[in-house]
């Protein structure tokens, strides 16, 4: 039995069990996961916390905002103007939207947000021209994605359910990966963009600049068992384990196991 198998045994939650996490039924389901742990809100708030930053620096514009791959998530909340969406219908999904294939207008939205979506996608790149075509001038695409650091493409590889794999060529999902809104998946697609070949990003999308690339998430997503699992530490420790995300700050661009990157569109 692998590692992998073991987990899935031993530790996986018990809202999940034989869930279709294709279905709209997985919505609803992760967001009572989400809501029910602490450590996992914490994790998501850090990260709407960037969107927000995000939102605020343009909120100049008078265009909406959009949510791609809103699955179980809150961002409402915390912004409560932005439209959410995903490929499938469910709990707190404003529209179904098709990130490779959007409804909206040319120069239509002020800012794009996308929580751990883009290495689900099959063809990224498909989904990048898009929000190239939908972002106003001067709006901003904010994506949350895996890493791929020294020590988080290592945890990816062997302990994760999702596919991983840097070696790949060209910016789309391979039988390999697998199909699916959440069952196909090479979480390494974002990291090969936007570090390992930004150049060809930048040659590609001239008009969408990367401003920033922040590290983040030593082991919280990991221990609070994300959306699949238990949590791997008692409710006592999750304050230490925040306390340890801190700590690590000046490491994370070796040990973070996500990243948050801020791009631009320019005239």
């Amino acid at each position: 039995m692998t590692l992998k198998d073991y987990l899935q045994t031993h530790y996986a939650h018990p809202l999940v069990g034989q869930l279709d996490l294709d279905s709209r039924e997985a919505v609803g389901i992760h967001r009572r996961i989400i809501e029910g742990n602490p450590l996992l809100k914490r994790h998501y708030l850090f990260i709407y916390g960037s969107f927000k930053k995000a939102e605020e620096g343009v909120r100049g514009l008078p265009q909406p905002s959009l949510e791609i791959g809103s699955g179980g998530g809150f961002l409402k909340e915390v912004i409560p103007s932005v439209v959410t969406s995903d490929v499938v219908a469910g709990e707190g999904i404003d529209k179904v939207e098709d990130a490779s294939k959007l409804s909206f207008a040319d120069a239509s939205l002020k800012a794009v947000y996308a929580n751990a979506v883009l290495h689900h996608i099959p063809e990224p790149e498909r989904c990048l021209a898009e929000i190239d075509r939908v972002l106003v001038p001067g709006g901003v695409f904010v994506c949350n994605e895996p890493s791929s650091t020294a020590f988080g493409y290592f945890m990816n590889r062997h302990f994760h359910h999702e596919h991983t794999d840097k070696t790949v060529k060209a910016w789309r999902l391979t039988e390999e990966d697998g199909t699916g809104r959440l069952k196909g998946a090479n979480m390494a697609m974002p990291a090969i963009i936007f570090r390992r070949d930004r150049r060809i990003f930048e040659k590609k999308f001239p008009r969408l600049k990367i401003r920033s690339i922040v590290y983040h998430d030593f082991l919280r997503y990991t221990l609070s068992g994300g959306l699949s699992f238990r949590p791997f530490v008692p409710r006592v420790l999750f304050g230490a384990v925040n306390i340890l995300e801190v700590l690590t700050r000046p490491l994370l661009f070796l040990l973070g196991h996500a990243m948050i990157v801020t791009i631009e569109k320019t005239r």
